[in-house]
């Protein structure tokens, strides 16, 4: 009996028959797995459009540093607001990354300034005991230190903001001093005065000052 049904199925036409007569209607969901697929047989159109949509999108996080090439992403990529000081190396950002006016005082931290991040020149002078030599009672001493920053550089300083201030050997129980740019005469240079203001004559030891120019807009 059984040889009787394959002669008859062969006589039928065989598998390929079997092929004309089952179809996707025939097979029950769930049934088919990827074992059963033949490797790169399937196409866009075979999938769902949901499928489709999450092969075409980067889940989050799936892309590292390793993965990208040098020079392969550019600011232009990187969405405004979205990178944060952690997500920066230490020493990463230099002064030549920055925009000129796009730092404010209010992203500078306390205290991180110094004399050479704000002053146009800073420095310090001495003015010797022989130079100052014996200051009279109520008479003063002028003098235009020389060789400092602004003389070296050729600078103009007449109309910039100067700071003046003496060391520890200043006795300022018996002098006082003022101090002013030279203007045009001498513009990389200021005047120093000490002024004896007792009723008697000083021989004052050498004294140390140091001074700071800013630039007036």
């Amino acid at each position: 009996m059984l040889i009787a049904l394959l002669a008859l199925f062969l006589a039928l036409g065989g598998p390929a028959q079997a092929r004309k007569l089952i179809n996707g209607a025939d097979i029950r969901k769930g049934t088919v797995r990827s074992a059963q697929v033949k490797d790169r047989s399937l196409s866009e159109r075979d999938l769902s459009s949901a499928a489709v949509r999450a092969l075409l999108t980067t889940p989050d996080g799936s892309v590292t540093a390793n993965k990208l090439a040098p020079g392969a992403f550019s600011g232009a990529a990187i969405v405004d607001g979205t990178v944060a000081a952690p997500d920066l190396a230490d020493g990463a950002v230099g002064a030549g990354k920055l925009a000129d006016n796009s730092v404010t005082g209010a992203k500078l931290a306390d205290g991180t300034l110094g004399t050479n991040d704000i002053a146009r020149f800073s420095g310090a002078f001495r003015i010797t005991a022989e130079d100052l030599g014996t200051i009279q009672p109520h008479t003063c001493w002028a003098r235009s230190p020389r060789g400092l920053a602004p003389e070296l550089a050729g600078a103009d300083i007449s109309q910039d903001a100067l700071l003046v201030h003496p060391r520890a050997t200043f006795n300022e129980n018996i002098l006082s001093f003022s101090y002013r740019t030279s203007g045009s005469e001498s513009p990389s240079r200021f005047v120093l005065s000490l002024c004896n203001v007792s009723n008697t004559e000083y021989t004052p030891p050498s004294i140390g000052f140091s001074y700071v120019v800013f630039d007036l807009p």
